[in-house]
């Protein structure tokens, strides 16, 4: 997994302020450690509400805490898009 404890911390930490409960997973190239570069993709299962305003929220502290880098969240809507499906046989929970 290419992210420092501290980012991991980080992630974690601004994930259960904004959302409370739920997990949160790192998927697409940051979990291969022979992988150069990528942004930081996250998957979020939750039930909780207002879903489009806690992402917004997660994204603008979450930079805060560890710089503006490229970061891409998904929220879970329907598990059987693709791309749910993937980070959740693929990614690493944190």
């Amino acid at each position: 997994m290419r992210l420092t404890p501290t980012e991991i911390e980080m992630i974690k930490k601004t994930f259960y302020e904004v959302f409370g409960d739920g997990k949160i997973y790192l998927f697409g190239s940051r979990v291969d450690d022979s992988l150069k570069g990528g942004d930081i993709d996250l998957f979020i299962d939750t039930i909780t509400t207002n879903k489009l305003q806690k992402k917004i929220e997660f994204l603008s502290a979450l930079k805060q805490r560890i710089g503006d880098q490229k970061i891409d969240v998904v929220i879970s809507k329907d598990y059987t898009r693709l791309i749910e499906r993937e980070a959740l046989a693929k990614g690493i929970e944190l």
